[in-house]
């Protein structure tokens, strides 16, 4: 036994016994990179989504493939070359990471580069809230600094930048090949779930769902791919829809049968006109409500006929077979009205005070009052909101903007509110209180409709005294300074995009803040929630000079106004949580807000308790002010319908008037007490993938431009 060796291995030159191989082995830089990318995911993911094992198996994988995959095209590089390209990557990659954490603590969502690099000269506008997180974060940060000190003290002298011999490269490049197979057999044999990771894999719509279930490396790798596809004109994924499941629910009738139900309700009835016509008398002995479905003259076997590609065919085929709204007791209560619409900046419910903000108090609760409404923070933060306010669509959750591309691609926006109104004849107007190029509204904003005006091309911003324009500029004067322009030449459509509440919240920084701060000074709050309170106070003094100048116009009762904001407060939740009186839940509660749709001819409020968001507010008051909409074709609905409240977020989380569906974990309560049809479940879940999957193609193929030729040509 005294003579027993352990035999040598060689393969090619390759000794497993030889300590100076091994060595080499420990110090290589597949063995370096597979430890940095697998050291930044599993920090990550321990910080973002907790100790939770969900999905890390995939980032540890990844991480391994793409660790060796680097290693191994680094070390082909000659060796001074290889030591500058580890520590570029290196760097690179803390200083990505980094990013997303920060980023992901301000915007509660993730970063996409292909979405976000062309407002890169808009970060500066954040560049406090940047510090105020990096602060919060800063141990997060230190730790992933680690990597980077570690490679310059220890093992720039300790890592092997040679080159392997042709053997090891094969060895380690079928190893790597190895690892891949083992993501797309493991994805493959778990691809039973709506948003699996394989679908988020092989059908990228969501860089937040893409870091959760298959990490940022990953998610930074398909969002390249859909930048390089979005510039050079390749994008949009294929158009597919899952079949919804069969359950006992009205929302599940075809369009065709309501349809006909409708049809012979109006041949029994007629309409009140009609009545009033076929009576010899004044006396109509009962008010007939017209409660036909809210849609268009469409042919779509047609449209499905004359499809141009399948793309296209697919979205007729899906948008025939949903079921529409009807209209109902309030269709046209304010047809013919001028009509503000109000998006405030940061705007949350909560501060609205009986005695501090009258205005605002009296039109949130002697108009329509909606105690069940939401407004979901969408990727993009305020021009995000935007297009969920103004389009009744959601807009994508990465790679680009959808008001952006919206409006650079000259999409056809027919169901906007500015697009319907100015077909009617209306003076149809935009303002905002910054720059009016910011987000690229200049493009996006005039595409809507809009006479699209602010700083920089005819809003006159307001400075202090040492010549610096002050941050943010004040709402009362946007109201004051440009109502004459438009409210005597009637009817009218004006759009307010306000500022006065955005971040900081401070008495140092934020003018507005400033401006109100004795105001709060005796209130009973943090410094941060008293500066907002003070802030949003000039949303208040706004409401109160527009209510008068429209009274002293004559037009007031003739007038709609509709508020909401375009997202929470993102980055100060202790802000909503204080002014609430406890701790939100981060999921659905933080997001409940409110929404103002109030006119001084109405007698009494209407109260609305159907959960219900901000996707929901093109529908409604289209609705309203009885325009001709096709209520199959957007994914919010009219909330004084009688269809079922139906609230959707970001991370496709969901709420019902019977549920709350919450994604991340997969958990399901019941809101009315009754016990959860599982049937119901699964039909809502593939529901909101979807509305999600029918927003990005209305928007990625321009589909509504289909509809408007087929109108236009049939007329």
């Amino acid at each position: 036994m005294s003579d027993f060796k352990i035999p040598t291995i060689e393969i090619s030159g390759l000794d497993f016994n030889d300590k100076e191989r091994f060595k080499n082995i420990l110090a290589s830089l597949e063995l370096y990179f597979v430890t940095l990318f697998l050291y930044f995911e599993i920090l990550f993911h321990f910080v973002r989504f907790g100790v939770s094992g969900k999905f890390l198996s995939y980032k540890i994988l990844f991480s391994i493939f793409y660790g060796l995959l680097f290693g191994i095209i680094v070390s082909i590089f000659p060796r001074l070359a290889s030591i500058i390209i580890t520590f570029v990557l290196t760097v690179f990659l803390t200083v990505y990471f980094t990013v997303q954490i920060i980023y992901s603590g301000v915007f509660d969502t993730y970063l996409s580069l292909s979405g976000s690099i062309n407002m890169t000269n808009q970060a500066f506008d954040f560049t406090d809230v940047i510090f105020k997180e990096m602060k919060d974060e800063w141990w997060v940060i230190i730790l992933l600094m680690i990597p980077i000190v570690l490679l310059s003290v220890l093992f720039r002298k300790r890592l092997n930048f040679d080159r392997h011999g042709v053997v090891p490269y094969i060895i380690l490049g079928a190893v790597s090949i190895f690892v891949f197979l083992i993501i797309i057999v493991k994805m493959d044999i778990e691809n039973k779930e709506i948003y699996s990771a394989y679908e988020v894999y092989s059908n990228y719509t969501s860089v937040d769902m893409a870091v959760e279930r298959l990490g940022v490396t990953e998610s930074l790798w398909l969002d390249t791919k859909l930048g390089i596809k979005e510039r050079t004109g390749h994008a949009g994924n294929e158009v597919s829809f899952v079949v919804e499941n069969d359950f006992d629910d009205d929302t599940e009738a075809t369009v065709e049968n309501t349809t006909e139900e409708s049809d012979k309700k109006n041949e029994k009835y007629n309409t009140d006109d009609e009545i009033r016509d076929n009576n010899d008398t004044e006396d109509v002995q009962e008010v007939v409500i017209d409660t036909s479905p809210n849609i268009l003259d469409i042919d779509f076997d047609e449209l499905m006929e004359t499809a141009p590609n399948e793309n296209i065919r697919v979205m007729h085929e899906y948008i025939s077979n949903v079921t529409p709204t009807n209209k109902n007791e309030y269709t046209g209560m304010f047809e013919g009205y001028n009509l503000i619409f109000v998006v405030a900046e940061g705007f949350y419910g909560d501060v609205i005070d009986e005695t501090r903000t009258p205005m605002l108090y009296k039109m949130a609760y002697e108009g329509f009052v909606f105690d069940n409404y939401y407004t979901p923070l969408w990727y993009g933060s305020t021009v995000g909101g935007e297009y969920a306010d103004l389009t009744g669509l959601m807009p994508k959750s990465g790679g680009y903007l959808s008001m952006t591309k919206s409006g650079m691609n000259k999409n056809d926006m027919m169901f906007t509110l500015s697009r319907q109104l100015l077909s009617k004849g209306y003076k149809v107007t935009g303002y905002h209180n910054n720059y009016y190029t910011y987000y690229d509204r200049n493009i996006s904003h005039p595409n809507l409709g809009y006479d699209w005006i602010g700083v920089g091309n005819g809003y006159e911003p307001e400075y202090n005294e040492y010549g610096t324009m002050l941050w943010p500029q004040s709402d009362e004067k946007l109201i004051d300074t440009t109502f004459d322009e438009y409210a005597y030449d009637v009817p009218f459509h004006t759009y307010y995009l306000t500022v006065s509440g955005h971040v900081m919240y401070n008495f140092g920084g934020n003018a507005m803040a400033k401006k109100h701060q004795d105001l709060v000074e005796n209130l009973d709050y943090t410094e941060t929630t008293k500066a907002y309170i003070a802030c949003q106070y000039e949303l208040e003094l706004a409401m109160e000079s527009l209510v008068k100048k429209l009274e002293d116009a004559g037009v007031a009762d003739d007038t709609l106004i509709v508020l909401t904001a375009d997202h929470v407060p993102y980055d100060d939740k202790a802000v909503c949580d204080e002014l609430a009186g406890h701790t939100l839940d981060s999921v659905f509660e933080w997001y409940e807000n409110t929404l103002i749709i109030w006119s001084a001819s109405m007698d009494e409020p209407v109260y609305v308790d159907k959960y219900c968001s901000s996707l929901d507010i093109l529908p409604t008051v289209s609705n309203l002010m009885g325009l001709d909409y096709d209520s199959r074709m957007l994914v919010g609905q009219d909330i004084l319908s009688d269809k079922e409240g139906f609230v959707m977020f970001n991370d496709r989380s969901f709420i019902t008037d019977r549920i709350s569906y919450n994604a991340n974990t997969g958990e399901a309560k019941s809101i009315d007490g009754s016990p959860i049809d599982e049937d119901y479940l699964d039909n809502r879940i593939t529901q909101v993938r979807n509305k999600f999957s029918m927003a990005e193609n209305i928007c990625d193929y321009d589909y509504y431009r289909y509809i408007d030729d087929y109108i236009n040509n049939k007329d």
